[in-house]
């Protein structure tokens, strides 16, 4: 399979928080929308070996979405915040796909977790206050592929 949409075969069996942390750099009174930078990494790993034919694979996913606001230059609270999901995925269709082959393709996957991580985001920013801070609904169609782990977001919002 080349370029091959993970979804299609994959099914998201387990999703656990395992990362949920912010901080606020300089505060700010305005309430105005903040610029904010938002980068989705993917890790993933193997979690059950390749059993032969019969038994198709199960792998690991370490997501973490990072969100950094404003600098000192401009307007709003300067913050980071970070959210983390470990998701395990089950092939259930399809030729056992090898963890070469996954890894190559895992980035769309982002068009799931992405999503899940964003609403976790939001959550915690507003708690800390952070209720004007803007980010993306969805990601960009440009996502890379390839063995990096970073899918774009977006560059920045306003």
């Amino acid at each position: 399979m080349s370029t091959t949409n993970l979804l299609e075969h994959f099914i998201l069996k387990h999703l656990q928080p395992s990362r949920l942390n912010a901080e606020i750099l300089q505060p700010s009174a305005e309430e105005a929308p903040t610029d904010t930078k938002v980068e989705l990494n993917l890790t993933p790993r193997v979690l059950q070996a390749d059993g032969g034919a019969a038994e198709l694979p199960l792998y690991q996913v370490t997501a973490v979405l990072n969100c950094r606001g404003a600098g000192e230059d401009v307007k709003g609270p300067s913050f980071r915040a970070s959210v983390a999901f470990e998701a395990v995925y089950q092939q259930v269709s399809g030729e056992p796909l090898d963890f070469s082959e996954f890894t190559t393709n895992h980035a769309s996957l982002a068009r799931q977790l992405y999503p899940l991580l964003q609403s976790e985001m939001r959550g915690l920013l507003f708690r800390f206050g952070l209720s004007q801070v803007q980010m993306p609904f969805d990601l960009t169609a440009r996502a890379e592929r390839g063995e990096q782990e970073s899918v774009q977001v977006s560059d920045s919002l306003h």
